[in-house]
């Protein structure tokens, strides 16, 4: 694939997600988790303390901006005007796949604008089936954390984007290389942490097994119930059998809620909930019940189309409304929050019982 292509799908998943119907219908399975409500609160909300620390940066929220994109000249502006947002408040990013600014040192401004902007938490991003396909090694880790200066690095993980993907790459058989250069980089080059990040079809149990074994710091779990990349990647299709095959997959993948309990089942590090996070309520929600961060996506690129003050908008909103729960729940500061009491409920329950 030419450089240009690439670039030209960047374009592309920029449209789709901003102008089609991109979201997963049956839901992340967050309503049927049920916060419990203390009468008496017992606490000021005007004091109540959200703040995390998130690899080794301090954020006044367990909130970050889950990576978007980079790769093409209006992802610049995107990413400037989310860096511009998390600064101001003091939160966390992700930037999207890098692989293009890897191919074409054109297009590396388009990610290293975030450090323009921002000197807060900044995550990097590869995809794990380059590390096969295209014999990634640590060179090419250093290269991207160096073109971002990149706090910690995410390998995403996501196979039915790329199943259906007209130019997807689809051999995912030897992960485990990814065990011995992690170690090599945190060795030779820097100390950082690792993510293993799902992009909307989640991880399981014995997912989290393998990517524990294969030394990652951090699971993004990436479940299902936000952007459906396979809905994605379906606009993009031209070949009208191959689209009415692609639709059988749009629903896809394990809810958001479901996954993070999966995940924490077996996993004792870092678990960042994403997909399909909508408001503080899904935040309280996400942490209760074993996430320690929580990221979104799909209205933060729509309001970074606009401008900085809209994506601040949009994140300051669901801040208060976390604030409000943890007030409601007597909890003063997130570390309460996660010791909180829950129910579990209907098909939610029904995922803890297998």
């Amino acid at each position: 694939m030419n450089n240009n292509s690439i670039e030209f799908r960047k374009l592309e998943h920029l449209l789709v997600c901003n102008y089609c119907d991109v979201e997963y219908k049956k839901g992340t399975l967050l309503d049927d988790v049920e916060l419990i409500h203390r009468g008496t609160s017992n606490c000021d909300l005007n004091d109540i303390d959200t703040s995390i620390e998130l690899f080794g940066k301090k954020l006044d929220a367990p909130l970050i901006v889950a990576a978007i994109t980079g790769g093409h000249s209006k992802a610049k502006e995107i990413n400037k005007n989310i860096a511009e947002a998390v600064e101001e408040l003091n939160l966390g990013m992700g930037v999207g796949s890098q692989r293009a600014g890897l191919l074409n040192s054109s297009l590396i401004d388009t990610y290293s604008v975030v450090r323009d902007y921002t000197s807060s938490l900044v995550i990097g991003n590869l995809g794990a089936v380059n590390f096969i396909e295209d014999n990634w090694d640590e060179e090419i880790i250093d290269k991207s954390v160096n073109m971002i200066d990149a706090d910690a690095m995410a390998i995403h993980f996501n196979p039915l984007q790329e199943a259906i993907q007209p130019e997807g790459d689809v051999n995912f058989k030897g992960i485990d290389i990814l065990k011995n250069i992690m170690s090599n980089y945190k060795a030779e080059y820097k100390n950082i942490p690792f993510i293993a990040k799902q992009v909307g079809e989640g991880f399981s149990k014995e997912d989290a097994v393998i990517l524990k074994n294969l030394g990652f710091d951090a699971i993004d779990v990436g479940g299902s119930g936000g952007t459906s990349w396979a809905s994605v990647e379906y606009y993009r299709i031209k070949d009208e059998n191959f689209k009415n095959f692609s639709e059988q997959f749009l629903e896809w993948g394990i809810p958001t809620a479901a996954s993070i309990l999966e995940v924490r089942s077996v996993f004792d590090g870092t678990v960042i909930g994403t997909g399909g996070i909508r408001s503080g309520i899904d935040i309280a929600k996400s942490l209760v019940i074993g996430a320690d961060c929580c990221g979104l996506a799909l209205p933060i690129l729509r309001a970074a189309l606009r401008s900085s003050d809209e994506v601040i908008k949009v994140l300051e909103k669901m801040i208060k409304e976390l604030k409000t729960v943890m007030f409601l729940m007597g909890c003063d500061n997130i570390g309460d929050l996660k010791k909180s009491r829950y129910i579990i409920k209907n098909e939610l329950k029904e995922w803890i019982s297998k």
